[in-house]
């Protein structure tokens, strides 16, 4: 895993969600994290516009399903509206969307790929280490869509190449590099890219090309 993203002491947090029971869990897993970074919260976007004309938050973590003002019913047009006006706000804060429903997404993603701030998003059912990996890359100034967002035209041609060839032709890496004709070393990192593409990182307990395998077959990338 890449090492944690630096914070300057006088940034700020602003993690806007609707649920409690999700905030207090968020907020002590950033809190310790991050622990010199000032963390603010709210439940709805009218609250949140006034914490953010306030504060200027570094990094802005957002719930879609949320309310308008407070008591209002949540709504995930409602948080794609306010995800619109950050993206082209000139504050340009580094954005984290966790939620349930992350497809919403798709229609801002020409947006979202030409942002000048780090862009994440997540599903909510992730767990905390996978949150704190994304606030990183977000921190960062990157741009991360999960798997589930991106075309299958978003993955480079070798890559898609390397896993016909292991996972329905059942070539080592070394006859994969021979065929393709490049180095051992290329082939090595064109799994590491698909890993990296793929959202999938290295547990104890799991088999790490079997995971790639898994996750291509359910974007269609293998038959």
């Amino acid at each position: 895993m890449s090492q944690r993203a630096s914070t300057d002491p006088t940034h700020t947090f602003l993690v806007i969600d609707d649920h409690e029971a999700i905030l207090e869990g968020t907020v002590p897993a950033l809190k310790r994290a991050y622990p010199t970074v000032e963390i603010f919260t709210a439940q709805d976007i009218q609250t949140a516009q006034t914490q953010i004309g306030y504060y200027h938050p570094t990094l802005v973590l957002l719930d879609l399903s949320v309310p308008p003002k407070p008591y209002a019913p949540a709504s995930a047009d409602v948080g794609i509206e306010f995800l619109k006006l950050l993206i082209e706000s000139k504050l340009a804060p580094n954005l984290l969307v966790v939620s349930t429903n992350i497809k919403p997404l798709v229609q801002l993603k020409p947006m979202i790929n030409a942002y000048e701030g780090g862009f994440a998003a997540m599903d909510k059912s992730s767990p905390i280490r996978e949150m704190i990996r994304l606030v990183d890359f977000a921190l960062r100034g990157s741009i991360y869509l999960p798997p589930e967002l991106r075309a299958r035209s978003e993955f480079d041609r070798k890559w898609l190449e390397v896993l016909t060839l292991k996972f329905q032709e059942g070539l080592t890496d070394k006859a994969i590099a021979e065929r393709m004709q490049v180095s051992d070393r290329t082939i090595r990192n064109y799994w590491v890219r698909l890993q990296d593409a793929l959202g999938i990182y290295d547990e104890p307990d799991k088999d790490l090309r079997i995971q790639i395998a898994i996750a291509a077959r359910k974007l269609g990338l293998l038959s």
